[in-house]
């Protein structure tokens, strides 16, 4: 049998298909995942996500299939009422990288449902092979979501994901 570690390994080499349930740790642990934070209060919010949310875990999943990397990162501010955002830096060693700021305002359960919020917009970028900058980001933004101005977007389906999330971490 082998080891998560061995078994991460292979998922990230392409050795063995992505169909096999991931673990705890493989999403949340292992030096391969695909989300991260330097935060130790934003890692144990990830795996409070991951352990009470069925929605956050499964966004956690679907970003560990997926051909981004994503770092989540704690702000103390963000312009205007923004309380998260997501950044697309350049793509390095054909890497696609997102950055995930959040603004703690409210409660633990209102962050955690703010970075589903969040990782639901990594998942839209994922699911865009194309998008390898800020300017594919845009286009991707203005096609499918709702322009509030000065660049900042949001969609319907990543307003819905943190009300989820919330609802399912309150339940």
């Amino acid at each position: 049998m082998l080891s998560a570690v061995t078994w991460s390994l292979a998922l990230a080499m392409g050795i063995v298909p992505r169909t096999i349930p991931l673990t705890a740790y493989d999403v949340l642990e292992s030096p391969l995942r695909h989300v991260r934070t330097e935060s130790s209060t934003l890692r144990s919010y990830l795996r409070t996500g991951f352990e009470q949310s069925p929605t956050f875990a499964s966004l956690l999943d679907r970003l560990e299939r997926a051909d981004v990397i994503v770092y989540v990162e704690d702000v103390p501010r963000l312009p205007g009422a923004l309380e998260g955002r997501l950044i697309m830096p350049p793509p390095a060693h054909g890497v696609r990288y997102l950055r995930i700021q959040v603004a703690r305002r409210g409660s633990s359960a209102d962050t955690i449902a703010l970075i589903g919020h969040e990782l639901r917009h990594a998942v839209e970028v994922a699911d865009a092979s194309t998008v390898v900058d800020n300017q594919g980001l845009a286009a991707l933004y203005r096609r499918i979501g709702v322009d509030h101005g000065n660049n900042l977007f949001d969609t319907a389906e990543a307003q819905e994901v943190g009300r989820r999330v919330l609802k399912e971490l309150i339940a």
